[in-house]
């Protein structure tokens, strides 16, 4: 098992504190653990990287930053350190169309089905970004990501887990209802919750994105339904460009149901610890959700390539500790945790099974 880690100093007195110590005795119940080897057909393949060094440039070659092998590390990691053996399986499906046009448009979703085949980048049912790269696997590991991500809510709904976590490949959050955008084709977060709402007669559900980047594809899908409350925290102003601003609130009978905190590059644990005890904390135990979503990226892990955030181990053990015990407080511990991004193929996966390793009690 991982060291466990204590409170964080300094951050007690706050609006609301909840501890892990809070969290009541758990029920018989194993964490779930959605995973599909087919999720590693989604080949990003190489990209040409051109560096300076010395006055000199040099053009070479390298993984794509969203790299199949940083899933498979993640795996292997979780394998090792005895988590997944603790853990009860959440058979994977494939999502339907009609499923996945909860959110993306049918034009949308046949058009990345033709793209793995050959087909064109765009179309008039949309556009697939030249840093989404698309293999003969993906429309197949996309589809089954969407699908693990519903199963995992029902798993979690029906009481078949006490709460889950889903190591999905392709993740999701930046996908728009006709575009796939940062590495994401489908958003498995949107679907999942849409599908939640739908099968469960849900009123309130929410999610809430701790990846460093902005999850535009999920603000969009909710930002006029009161139904599903958004929180976001994310490095200000950094991917996408201008999204997540504090000003973006929501709209119509949305408006107030989407929570975007933009953080300044360099927030370490106590900047999103305090983020979380003083604005996340007291909206959830405001607005009551009957079931919670993360979407969770360690992307702000302090060696990412594709952050500048400082976020250790500790952190996201922290972060799952606190909604842990949020979700406990407001609705029965029914939680599903959603891979997103996190590329630093060294740490990611410690990161990631700081932040699981809580779900087991």
């Amino acid at each position: 098992m991982l060291t466990k880690y204590g409170a964080f100093p300094g951050l007690t007195g706050r609006v609301i504190s909840i501890s892990p110590e809070r969290i009541p005795a758990m029920s018989a119940h194993r964490t779930g653990l959605v995973y599909d080897e087919r999720y590693l057909s989604h080949d990003t393949g190489t990209q040409t990287t051109v560096r300076m060094r010395d006055g000199s440039f040099s053009i070479a070659p390298e993984s794509h930053p969203s790299s199949v092998s940083i899933t498979l590390r993640i795996k292997q990691f979780l394998d090792g350190a005895g988590l997944t053996a603790q853990m009860q399986p959440i058979p994977t499906r494939a999502a339907t169309e009609d499923e996945l046009a909860v959110y993306h448009t049918r034009e949308y979703i046949e058009g990345v089905r033709a793209h793995v085949h050959g087909g064109p980048m765009k179309g008039p049912w949309g556009e697939i970004e030249i840093d989404t790269p698309l293999s003969s696997g993906s429309f197949e590991a996309a589809i089954y990501a969407a699908g693990g991500a519903m199963n995992g809510a029902r798993a979690v709904m029906d009481g078949e887990v006490r709460n889950a976590y889903a190591l999905l490949r392709p993740p999701g959050h930046h996908a728009m209802s006709n575009r796939a955008m940062g590495f994401c084709i489908f958003n498995n977060a949107a679907i999942s919750a849409r599908y939640a709402r739908k099968t469960y007669g849900l009123e309130r559900v929410m999610i809430v994105d701790w990846d460093v980047h902005h999850g535009n594809g999920t603000q969009d899908a909710f930002y006029a339904d009161p139904g599903i409350l958004f929180i976001s925290l994310h490095q200000h102003n950094w991917y996408p460009k201008l999204a997540g601003e504090l000003e973006q609130v929501g709209t119509g009978a949305g408006a107030g149901y989407t929570v975007n905190i933009p953080l300044p590059a360099g927030t370490g644990d106590r900047g999103y610890i305090a983020a979380f005890e003083q604005l996340v904390i007291p909206i959830v135990l405001r607005y009551r959700p009957q079931l919670i979503l993360i979407s969770a990226g360690q992307d702000a892990n302090w060696l990412d390539p594709l952050a500048q955030m400082m976020v250790t181990m500790a952190g996201f053990r922290k972060m799952s500790e606190l909604m842990i015990a949020l979700a406990q407080e407001v609705c029965e511990g029914r939680l599903l945790m959603l891979q997103e991004g996190g590329y630093s193929a060294a740490y990611v996966p410690y990161c990631t099974a700081a932040a699981v390793e809580p779900l087991l009690g």
